[in-house]
């Protein structure tokens, strides 16, 4: 969805990572993401990429207010829920057909800064990814918290990085498989 701006504001709002969810918030199956696997000490690693499209934005008020637009200063208690279709690849270069979706949910704090975020990831197989971002300051880095299927126990890192004049980003996640 290009034709509004709100996810970008949003996603300034949030931080570096912590939409992708945010925002993540973006997984498949390795052999429909085009992941690479690599062994080392019986953890699978795979490196997933994807370019994550914004079909969903919502900001929702301490006081249960939706607005169309995130206020420039979020208040504690204020909410933000994104969801993404994820496709194979990058911007620049990507599947015709999204291989993944995703959903973000995102609170802010009293202490002001990066809203705490969790998100989901339904890959193939009706399996789920996990993510999380630690709010307040300056927010912290997305990981990989567990999941279903061969995801359980999965940890691991998100990247993002928005897409210029658009509220898309592409979407770097490396999981480290428990099995």
């Amino acid at each position: 969805m290009h034709a509004f701006h709100a996810p970008r504001a949003a996603r300034r709002l949030a931080g570096s990572g912590a939409l992708t969810l945010a925002v993540l918030a973006t997984a498949a199956v390795p052999a429909l993401a085009g992941a690479t696997a690599t062994h080392a000490q019986r953890r699978t690693t795979l490196v997933l990429r994807f370019y994550s499209v914004t079909t969903s934005f919502t900001y929702t008020t301490a006081a249960g207010k939706v607005l169309a637009q995130p206020p420039d200063h979020p208040a504690a208690g204020d909410r933000l829920e994104l969801t993404d279709v994820d496709y194979k690849g990058s911007h620049a270069h990507h599947a015709k057909r999204w291989t993944a979706s995703d959903h973000t949910l995102c609170s802010f704090g009293a202490g002001g800064g990066a809203p705490t975020c969790d998100g989901q990831a339904a890959i193939g197989g009706n399996q789920l990814l996990l993510f999380h971002t630690a709010g307040g300051g300056q927010g912290g880095p997305t990981v990989v918290s567990g999941g279903t299927g061969r995801y359980a126990g999965a940890t691991g890192t998100v990247d993002m990085t928005e897409i210029s004049g658009t509220n898309d980003s592409d979407v770097v996640v490396t999981v480290q498989l428990a099995k």
